[in-house]
């Protein structure tokens, strides 16, 4: 089977344009034959000796011509019935997918990946455009012509044409032994395209938070490993293909020179024909039995143009297909680094001191912070809280490395790295996966008991308890098929199990109830024992809970007393 009928199926809706665009194919072809007799008339007219006039051979010529300009038409009718048929495949396939992909169970799905997804509505859709418009039509010509074409052949030698039916066999038939290997090939090379640009799109997406967490030359080895399996895969594929080619090319071959051989054999009178001495019949033949090969090398032509659409198909099916059906994906995280950046924690606690913190946007914007100075120890909750635009969110970005700003921050005396620090933002990002996975982003060596542990502290252990399959239980890409709560707090404890000398809070208490948001400070009040814990707090209840109120005002710092309400955005 020449065409692939899972890919043929996505034409059948269209039967009438295919057929149209096979027809035109066909008629380029044939117009070859035509072009072959004019030449062949034209080539024996210049032999010494033959009856032809200079006015026939020329208009033999000019027929040739015209044969040329008639393809060109042809080609013209050809791109426009392609562009018609790949637009309304395409579209079709799009709508088939997306109608797929948005279905409600498909959307609480939290074994998708987007970039996947994305990968078959963009590229694979593309990819099997040409397959469709070019490969199936060469494919079908091929199936028409070549017999026509070696009926023709035998009736003029059929010595002659039984050896070109026996290389078309051989530049057909061989490699179709490989086609499974190929097929193999193909779905592993789609595969490790489709697990870079999934890892690639979430790397995007999470990039803030792999900053934050310090897991960028962790997620950078992942890239350049799913880059690599991708370059072993295509090179792969490359060299089957290349062994397809080199077999159609060998019948190919081989079928010419048997041709120019036996033509040359049958003109010395070495064998019998059923053609007669006509040097215009003998050349015919010659230029014929070239051109029994060409629907050949038109389809191996196509076939490289197609690959990507056959490549895609798994990919395809893969997001049409129903949950039922829909292949089991190992869960995809970062890949964590051993090293996290947590040192061993002092006996006597942390000290942390922002000294002399001076930044701005630009040279004409005011000072968010000028000179801004404060000394701060773990054993209690600090909180930061100014109105809107005051620069909370600056200073933290400062802290975390992300901005350059005058002054220093020193933790225990040497100045503070970004491994440091602990982060956990008001829109705090989960990589899709499970949830070990995503506390395992960030320390590789817990254990389950260090896990559940972190996870209960946070007020997640009923939560826990509850899921079927607790720290192995799928989320969603971005956490989605968490509530706000759930997400916040998992990505609390994500932050603690990261078990760092500094945590900086973004709005903790944001996404939480009353009730919920007393046991987190509760939470964060005894891990502020062991590490200082900094927040962003505008919630009353968060600003009551915190042991040190800096408000932040006009590029300064300064600590007021936490029972007062401090200016709040």
């Amino acid at each position: 089977m020449l065409v692939n009928r899972r890919l043929m199926a996505l034409s059948l809706g269209h039967r009438r344009i295919l057929h149209a665009l096979t027809l035109v194919v066909c008629l380029g072809t044939a117009s070859y034959w035509v072009q072959a007799w004019f030449l062949a008339h034209a080539l024996a007219g210049l032999l010494p000796g033959q009856v032809h006039s200079g006015a026939q051979v020329a208009g033999s010529l000019l027929a040739v011509l015209g044969c040329g300009v008639a393809r060109a038409a042809l080609q013209q009718v050809q791109a426009s019935l392609a562009s018609a048929l790949g637009t309304a495949v395409r579209l079709e396939l799009r709508a088939t997918l997306a109608g797929a992909l948005l279905r409600p169970e498909r959307l609480r799905d939290n074994s998708e990946r987007s970039g996947a997804r994305r990968l078959a509505l963009s590229e694979g859709a593309d990819g099997v455009e040409p397959y469709v418009t070019a490969y199936i039509p060469h494919a079908l010509q091929l199936q028409i012509l070549c017999p026509i074409l070696l009926a023709g052949v035998a009736t003029l030698n059929p010595v002659l044409a039984a050896a070109l039916l026996a290389a078309v066999v051989v530049a057909v038939g061989a490699p179709r032994l490989w086609g499974r290997l190929l097929a193999r090939r193909s779905t592993t090379h789609w595969d490790s395209y489709e697990a870079l640009s999934a890892d690639f799109l979430e790397a995007l997406q999470g990039m803030r938070t792999l900053k934050i967490l310090d897991v960028v030359p962790r997620f950078r080895t992942r890239l350049d490993e799913r880059s690599q399996e991708l370059h072993r895969a295509t090179v792969a594929t490359m060299r089957v293909s290349l062994a397809d080619t080199a077999l159609a090319d060998l019948g190919i071959q081989a079928g010419l020179l048997a041709a120019a051989a036996l033509t040359a054999l049958h003109s010395l009178g070495a064998l019998p024909s059923g053609i007669g001495g006509e040097p215009s019949l003998t050349f015919f033949t010659l230029i014929l039995a070239s051109e029994v090969f060409r629907p050949l090398r038109d389809l191996a032509r196509q076939w490289h143009a197609g690959y990507l659409g056959i490549s895609a198909l798994g990919s395809i099916d893969a997001a049409i297909a129903s949950d039922s059906e829909k292949p089991a994906r190992a869960p995809a995280h970062p890949a964590p680094d051993p090293a996290n950046g947590a040192g061993e924690q002092p006996t006597d606690g942390h000290t942390l001191v922002l000294e002399e913190i001076s930044f701005r946007y630009g040279p004409t914007s005011p000072w968010l912070l000028n000179g801004a100075t404060i000394g701060l120890r773990s054993g209690g909750i600090t909180a930061v809280a100014g109105p809107s635009g005051a620069g909370k969110s600056t200073l933290f970005d400062i802290m975390l490395g992300f901005l350059p700003a005058g002054g220093q921050c020193l933790l225990d005396g040497r100045p503070m790295q970004p491994g440091d620090v602990s982060v956990v933002s008001q829109h705090s990002y989960l990589f899709p996966g499970t949830i070990r996975a995503n506390l395992a982003a960030v320390r590789p060596g817990a254990n389950e008991a260090d896990m559940r542990g972190v996870m209960a502290r946070a007020g997640l252990g009923a939560e826990l308890a509850a899921w079927p399959h607790g720290l192995d239980t799928v989320i969603a890409e971005a956490g989605h098929s968490l509530s706000g709560g759930q997400l916040q707090r998992l990505a609390i404890a994500r932050a603690i199990l990261a078990d760092r000398p500094v945590l900086l809070l973004d709005e903790p208490t944001s996404a939480l109830n009353p009730e919920l948001a007393g046991e987190l400070m509760d939470f964060l009040r005894a891990e502020a024992r062991y590490r200082i814990v900094v927040m962003i707090a505008h919630r009353t209840e968060a600003l009551e809970a915190a042991d040190t109120v800096l408000q932040l005002h006009e590029g300064t710092l300064r600590e007021t007393i936490p029972s007062t309400s401090p200016e709040t955005s």
